[in-house]
């Protein structure tokens, strides 16, 4: 027996594992332990050192070879805790506390610090036989330990199967979860833990509690059934509990043996149990979205909203069929799409509709001059409307029928694009200078008399001091560029990556001043 106290306070636990499992796992938020109030004692044999660990975790120093120490600790987990009356226990057979245990002395396979001292290294006795009746040579602690515990329990350091389908799982709240789902009958002093405790398992086992506050549930489904049921209806807030719980299990039991969560749905909602989803208020658009200005808008809005009905139908029909969702939920979606249909308002056709009659060219380009698979309802609707085919043409063909129909004759046609594309130009320089500015100003140049200034003033005073040319001075493979001023035959650096050069070009062309490239 080990009495562990906690400066006034006092617990005791039958095994060293056990003690572990107190000083590092039992802690809530709340109550941290302090290392200066924290004493180990086994009754018979004395005080036990603890030590701080790193990460904030405790260790116990026990007398003896690391052998020893870890026999010592399987030996009494063995014998307290898994094997009871020759039987060995599985984890739901013994409480979360208990099993923690268990848990505390498998980690020492891996965490060894934990109960022995490490820091005499590999030389040292802990690593070496000590015992008169042990086996000499090195001692490998993790084989040790998973060795011993397959051979006394059956199962390794993480636990035995929880199901046949899965791989091994060291927690304990998955051996009561499943054990459950197959109507074993656990102890009440198991499951009062989880009863008193709802925030184990809640993000991925969030069928157990169902299971533990209605023991009709247990066993009485195919598993994947079972967690369906306390799975939906979790999700639609309805309580499963005593009183409903045999009808909910006759509703589910006609659903086949290989039936999915599509199929349990299914029964419930035709059952009666499962409620719509609620339909979605309606809000209808407001403003100068609220009406179509125009034939063609009003044929523009039909088309994509008829698009987009028969797109997301279509779609929920085919999962439906092949089972990947429920009635219920095609139902929503169809209610859904029906809603969006007559509730969606006339922005975007209004625009285009609008560009139309005000023969915005700029924008039925922007809208309309694009391949044919692009805004396809809109250039159906605008074929449909005012016979101006922008579908079956080529894009030569398509940008003349756009100016054609603005008025534009192609004289016009050519004056316009021209200054489209001389402001384009335009405004892509001023871009490009902005960009060039602002990465300038983020560098830092050294004058030779000393002063310090960012690229930016840097060119500047370059340029002002008379610096007018920019030359590229070849380096082995490199290019080295420089500002000049050809009169005084002087030059100073730029750096492409700082956004100098492009600065100085864009500066020297912004202010006319003639920029020659040499050699």
């Amino acid at each position: 027996m080990y009495v562990i106290t906690f400066g006034q306070r006092a617990e005791t636990r039958t095994t060293l594992a056990g003690v572990l499992h107190l000083l590092n796992d039992d802690r809530s938020e709340t109550a941290q332990l302090r290392f200066e109030e924290i004493a180990v004692r086994h009754v018979e044999a004395g005080d036990i050192p603890v030590v701080r660990l790193p990460h904030g975790r405790f260790g116990v120093r026990p007398g003896g070879s690391a052998r020893s120490i870890l026999a010592r600790v399987i030996d009494e987990v063995d014998r307290f805790i898994v094997r009871v009356g020759g039987k060995v226990l599985r984890p739901q057979e013994m409480s979360r506390a208990s099993w923690g245990a268990v848990l505390a002395a498998g980690r020492l396979a891996y965490f060894p610090e934990e109960a022995i001292d490490l820091s005499q290294g590999a030389a040292g006795p802990l690593f070496q036989a000590a015992d008169l009746f042990e086996e000499s040579g090195p001692f490998e602690i993790a084989q040790y330990v998973q060795f011993e515990f397959v051979r006394r329990f059956g199962y390794g350091t993480n636990g035995p199967l929880y199901d046949p389908a899965q791989i091994p799982n060291a927690r304990h709240e998955v051996h009561i979860a499943y054990a459950l789902l197959r109507g074993e009958k656990l102890r009440d002093c198991v499951l009062n833990t989880y009863r008193d405790n709802p925030r184990f398992g809640q993000s991925d086992l969030d069928w157990l509690q169902p299971l533990i506050a209605v023991p009709a549930l247990r066993g009485a489904l195919p598993a994947h059934q079972l967690q369906a049921l306390c799975r939906l209806l979790r999700l639609e807030k309805i309580a499963i509990t005593p009183q409903n719980a045999p009808k909910l299990l006759a509703i589910v039991r006609r659903v086949p043996a290989e039936g999915t969560d599509v199929h349990v749905d299914d029964a419930l909602y035709e059952a009666g149990v499962l409620a719509p989803r609620p339909t979605p208020a309606s809000r209808p658009a407001e403003g100068q979205a609220a009406a179509p200005v125009s034939a063609l808008a009003s044929r523009i809005h039909h088309l994509i909203t008829q698009r987009q009905f028969h797109a997301t139908v279509d779609k929920a029909k085919a999962q439906r069929e092949a089972l990947e969702i429920s009635r219920r939920h095609f139902d929503d979606i169809a209610t859904r799409a029906v809603h969006a249909r007559v509730s969606t308002g006339f922005d975007w056709p209004n625009k285009v509709a609008l560009a139309v009659l005000q023969r915005d060219v700029a924008t039925l380009l922007h809208i309309f001059d694009n391949p044919k698979d692009w805004n396809v309802d809109s250039k159906r609707a605008l074929r449909e409307e005012l016979d101006v085919d922008l579908l079956q043409c080529t894009a030569a063909v398509r940008r003349q029928r756009i100016f054609e129909m603005c008025g534009f004759s192609p004289a016009e046609q050519q004056r316009w694009e021209q200054q489209a594309a001389a402001a384009k130009a335009n405004r892509l320089a001023v871009q490009d200078f902005e960009d060039a500015r602002k990465r300038a100003e983020a560098s830092s140049w050294r004058l030779e008399t000393g002063k310090v200034l960012n690229g930016r003033e840097y060119v500047d005073f370059c340029i002002a001091e008379g610096f007018s040319e920019i030359v590229d001075v070849p380096r082995g493979r490199a290019r080295e560029y420089r500002i000049r001023d050809p009169r005084r035959s002087m030059s100073r650096r730029l750096r492409a990556k700082d956004g100098t050069l492009a600065y100085a070009r864009a500066k020297l062309a912004q202010t006319d001043t003639p920029m020659a490239l040499a050699a």
